[in-house]
C-alpha cells in the first residue's frame, strides 16, 4: 500500500509547489518554440511506445518477451501470498519486492487517474 500511496503524495506535493510557485503553463513566444515543444513530446511519446520492445525479431519471440511481464508478477504475487499465509519467517525481501510488483500493477495507473483529475 505504500508503493501506491508514495508516489501520489510526491505528486500532490509537486502539485502544490507548481501552484504557487511556477507559472501555470508555459506559452511559446514564436512558432519555433512551439514546433520545438511539439516535437519534443512526440520524442517522448515514440520513446514510451517502443521501451519495452526489441528489434525486429520472429513473431514468437516478442510474444515470449511481452508475456515474461505477468508471469514474473503472478510468480511474485504468488509466493508472497504462500510467504504469508504459511507464516515464513523473515520475509522483508519479498514484501519488497512484492509492493514493487504491486506498484507496476496498480499504482502508476492510479497516479494517472489522480493526475487527470487534479488537472
Amino acid at each position: 500500500m505504500l508503493a501506491a500511496a508514495v508516489p501520489s503524495l510526491i505528486d500532490l506535493l509537486k502539485g502544490a509547489a507548481n501552484k504557487y510557485l511556477a507559472p501555470a503553463a508555459y506559452k511559446p513566444i514564436n512558432v519555433s518554440e512551439y514546433v520545438q515543444m511539439q516535437e519534443s513530446d512526440t520524442a517522448r511519446f515514440k520513446a514510451l511506445n517502443d521501451a519495452g520492445g526489441g528489434a525486429v525479431t520472429y513473431p514468437w519471440v516478442e510474444a515470449i518477451v511481452r508475456l515474461q511481464r505477468p508471469s514474473v508478477a503472478a510468480v511474485t504475487l504468488s509466493v508472497w501470498a504462500y510467504c504469508h499465509i504459511y507464516g515464513a519467517s523473515n520475509v522483508d525481501s519479498v514484501d519488497n519486492i512484492a509492493s514493487a510488483v504491486f506498484f507496476y500493477l496498480f499504482g502508476d495507473r492510479t497516479l494517472g487517474y489522480i493526475k487527470a483529475k487534479t488537472t
